[in-house]
């Protein structure tokens, strides 16, 4: 998806303007974009070890840079279900999977989650950089269980996000933005949207949040500043 950690919405700021740009932006805006993606899926090939034919789901796929990782862990009997809301980037990442090769092995839904058509259960999800852009603790728990609901009994799930809105690392995020080169125009809009944001509290809230939707035994798998990301599985 839509990983970037400051954006509004799972669409708002993600169109045609910005698809083309988004991975050297979302580089800058994260520090190690790509080691996230990398270890999520270090994460499900190891659990999914020996699985020939698994059934992957990524939930606001982006530009389909997640999916690149997979190329290196051997893995050509996997398929992949990318959702994604904005149609720029699912453009973008048609193109993307296409080059790498990887686009035959993709299924593509333009759309949210819940629009996805029914099918056989998942071997395992992947949900980056998207939960914290879902208003309301609800609406975050019903994307939980719609994920949930497509699993089978013991899936992996990896999924990243904001946690948390510490002042102090607010502005080392900040510092480091001014070193990359951020214009103060650009720094001022983001100041705006971040006290407009309203992240996952802490890691405990994460976790309750797993336990009411029925994912069980998180672990931490990466951090960047205010940025993590866990690793769940579906309860058997």
């Amino acid at each position: 998806m839509t990983h970037d950690p400051l954006a509004h919405a799972a669409v708002h700021g993600f169109g045609a303007d910005r698809a083309p740009h988004y991975d050297a932006q979302a580089a800058v805006n994260l520090a190690g974009y790509q080691a996230a993606y990398e270890l999520g899926i270090s994460a499900l090939a190891a659990l999914l070890d020996g699985q020939d034919t698994a059934s992957l789901l990524h939930v606001g796929l982006g530009t389909g840079a997640e999916l690149l990782p997979y190329e290196r862990f051997n893995v050509p009997g996997w398929r992949f279900t990318g959702v994604e809301p904005s149609a720029p980037m699912l453009a973008v990442a048609r193109k993307r999977l296409e080059e790498e090769g990887l686009l035959s092995r993709t299924q593509l839904h333009e759309g949210e989650l819940r629009t996805l058509p029914q099918g056989a259960p998942f071997a395992g999800a992947q949900l980056m950089g998207v939960l914290h852009h879902v208003e309301g603790e609800e609406a975050r728990l019903e994307l939980l269980r719609e994920v949930a609901r497509r699993l089978k009994p013991g899936a992996p799930l990896v999924l990243g996000c904001r946690i948390g809105q510490d002042p102090e690392l607010t502005k080392v995020e900040f510092r480091r933005l001014r070193a990359y080169g951020v214009t103060q125009e650009k720094l001022e809009a983001r100041r705006q949207a971040t006290a407009k944001m309203q992240p996952i509290a802490s890691d405990a809230a994460l976790f309750a949040m797993f336990e009411r939707t029925g994912f069980v035994e998180p672990k931490t798998l990466f951090v960047s500043l205010q940025y993590k990301v866990f690793l769940a599985h579906r309860a058997v």
